[in-house]
């Protein structure tokens, strides 16, 4: 157990001699990406006490060794401060991540031993590597911009004109939400692995999940056409409007990423054979023969130095919808574009929604 421990102080020590040998090469966002890169191998290698420990030990040698006047712990600059948040912050939050999905992982060995024990373990390792390396680059990407943005402001902030500001403030903003939908997309991929989603059905009308997902994605397909002239006399039913709605938003997104700007985005639905029939398309590039069924892989992407993106969201519609008893698949349109259709089974007897009284 203390290896673990003397692994860290080793590792930070490492980095930050690195650092220092490197000095005249790296800008100071640099060093703090390093101090995070440790950060994160030290999380997915040794657990969360040891890398709780690295956030501690990394924020003080940045400022020892980095920050002016070196070899004090004295802040000349106190815009520094913003840099050491940014770093312990962002350290914790890779913590705590690492920590749930070690957490589910052990739960899914728990139950791995009470049904198929070599399926589950291989499928949870095959899960593991997969995270680690979609963290060392998707995870790093945002936290990059957000700390270079941060920089900029700090240290150029009277040098920088308002409208400089301005884009530097929405770049740290969007990043930070690309941040936050990549770990809500590993969170949910954890929980779809470890059979851990619960479905709490209600009684929804479509086009309340349809509108709420477009609502969330106003700013992203702003400019776009979206057309979604839904039937009026379609049916409640009987989803976890939270989790439908998630299948929603990342069908748009993938869509607002995929395509130019300017195209349209339709949504459609019927009832037939007892399945409610939704169909998301649009008129983008559309898809690569023999991707229709691929790219609800986890990790995959159709052009991997195109769209960013984990390569989860397509995976977690599926297990979402296969977890409401329905199928979901995707393929090209001949008119152009690429369209994914999910059918949902209709089943039980949908309540009575009583007519509005004339006033």
């Amino acid at each position: 157990m203390w290896s673990r421990y003397l692994a860290t102080v080793a590792l930070v020590a490492l980095a930050t001699a690195t650092g220092v040998l490197l000095r005249g090469h790296l800008a100071p966002p640099d060093l703090v990406m390093l101090y995070l890169l440790v950060v994160c191998i030290i999380a997915t290698q040794f657990g969360r006490g040891p890398s709780l420990l690295a956030c501690a030990l990394s924020v003080p040698a940045f400022d020892y060794f980095f920050v002016p006047p070196f070899h004090t712990f004295v802040v000349a600059d106190e815009r520094y401060l913003l840099t050491f948040a940014t770093l312990f912050v962002v350290g914790l939050l890779v913590s705590a991540l690492t920590s749930r999905v070690r957490t589910q992982e052990r739960e899914a060995t728990e139950r791995e031993k009470r049904t198929a024990a070599a399926e589950l373990r291989a499928r949870t390792e095959e899960m593991r590597s997969s995270l680690l390396s979609a963290v060392s680059h998707d995870l790093r990407t945002p936290l990059a911009a957000i700390t270079g943005a941060a920089t900029t402001l700090r240290e150029a902030h009277r040098d920088i004109s308002d409208a400089q500001r301005a884009e530097l403030a929405d770049t740290i903003c969007e990043e930070a939400e690309r941040l936050e939908r990549f770990v809500v997309n590993l969170l949910e991929m954890t929980r779809l692995q470890a059979g851990a989603l619960e479905v709490k059905r209600e009684w929804v009308p479509l086009e309340e999940l349809v509108g709420s997902a477009l609502t969330r994605l106003e700013a992203r397909l702003e400019g776009r056409p979206v057309h979604a002239p839904l039937p009026a006399d379609l049916p409640l039913i009987s989803v976890d409007p939270v989790l439908l709605e998630q299948v929603f938003f990342n069908l748009l997104d993938n869509a607002a990423k995929h395509t130019p700007p300017t195209t349209p985005v339709e949504i459609s639905a019927r009832v037939a054979d007892r399945q409610l029939v939704i169909e998301v398309s649009d008129r983008g590039p559309g898809l690569p023969p023999g991707a229709e069924s691929r790219v609800f892989e986890k990790f995959y992407r159709v052009a991997p130095g195109g769209a960013r993106g984990a390569g989860l969201g397509l995976a977690i519609c599926r297990g979402i919808v296969e977890a409401h008893g329905g199928t979901i698949t995707a393929r090209t349109r001949p008119e152009g574009g690429a369209a994914f259709r999910i059918a949902l089974p209709l089943t039980g007897e949908a309540p009575v929604v009583p007519a509005e009284l004339p006033a």
